[in-house]
């Protein structure tokens, strides 16, 4: 028989009488004869998912999706799966290691995005023609339901940055709200990406810590390679932001370039960005202000005008004039 390498190997057929021992034999020698290929029924599920994310995914995926996929493999997927050949896993086999008590603590988030991985590992096991089927599709996960998000208002926000008045890291918080950048898009944003004349900025990269270190990544996708409008109150809060930028790399003995990110440290290097979430928490409890994460900040940019918060007649962006000119910064 014709094996997924392109050699001949020798295969045994099984059933429980000689009609049904024929007809498989039958159904495997005309497949042969049409090229497809016969699955080794010795090969493990475990050593081909850790083939497969090694020299497939990997090349697919952001650095932060493939470290996730590998500690999702390593601590759930190879210990439950890992030694059940590849031609013998069922729709079972995958539906009771969803619901098992290891999976059962772990949110719904992730017990989808462990199903996930698995269904894609499969999936490439089916076009490489070493599997009849793709079990993990035939396994429904229930549908989640999203935690309900409510944004800030427009008072909310003014407040929020009457209370970073001063702040190092003002223009951040002001481009979060008033662009709708996510995290990692605004600690990439390099200087040559803002051009505060047109009042616009380009996100081409992203920061993010893989593997314990921070990297500048390519966006989440295409559609994330993007220029927006920015609005007034975070022009004018980048333009003093510059003047201090330019200011503390003179005292580093170095030219702030091009190239230089936007929001650094006192030292130059990147923001780590937990630091950041912190300083946002402290930020919100300062202006005694409801927790919100960071990310939320992009829905109080997106959202639509809801009575008392946005202004009917302009989109949101519009609307951050509502909140008048950034105040002053000191050092």
């Amino acid at each position: 028989m014709l094996t997924p390498s392109g050699g001949r190997s020798r295969k045994r057929v099984y059933g429980r009488t000689r009609s049904e021992v024929f007809e498989r034999l039958a159904e495997l020698q005309q497949g042969s004869r049409r090229g497809l290929p016969v699955a080794s029924s010795e090969l493990r599920l475990g050593p081909f998912l850790e083939d497969w994310l090694t020299n497939v995914a990997q090349a697919k995926v952001r650095p932060s999706t493939y470290h996730g996929y590998a500690k999702y493999l390593r601590l759930y997927l190879l210990p439950a799966l890992g030694k059940k050949r590849l031609t013998r896993l069922t729709p079972t086999d995958v539906r009771t290691f969803l619901a098992s008590p290891e999976l059962a603590r772990l949110s719904p988030a992730t017990r989808r995005q462990i199903h996930a991985i698995l269904r894609a590992g499969l999936q490439h096991a089916l076009r490489e023609d070493l599997v009849a089927r793709n079990v993990a599709k035939l396994v429904v996960m229930p549908a989640a339901r999203s935690p309900e998000i409510v944004p800030l208002t427009v008072e909310e926000a003014r407040r929020l940055l009457e209370a970073a008045e001063g702040s190092r890291l003002y223009a951040l918080w002001a481009v979060a709200l008033a662009v709708g950048l996510r995290r990692g898009e605004a600690l990439g944003l390099r200087w040559c990406d803002v051009d505060l004349e047109a009042g616009t900025l380009r996100v081409v990269q992203t920061l993010q810590r893989t593997d314990g270190r921070l990297d500048l990544v390519p966006p989440k996708s295409e559609r994330s390679r993007r220029r927006v409008p920015v609005p007034d109150v975070a022009v004018t809060a980048l333009r003093r932001h510059r003047v201090q930028a330019e200011t503390e790399a003179v005292e580093r003995g170095e030219p702030l370039a091009s190239e230089s990110l936007v929001f650094t440290s006192l030292v130059g290097t990147p923001l780590e960005p937990r630091n950041v979430n912190r300083a946002f928490a402290a930020l919100l409890a300062g202006a005694g202000l409801r927790h919100v994460r960071l990310h939320d900040l992009r829905h109080t940019f997106a959202t639509p005008a809801p009575p008392c918060s946005w202004p009917r007649a302009s989109p949101p962006a519009s609307s951050w004039r509502h909140l008048g000119t950034p105040p002053s910064r000191s050092r």
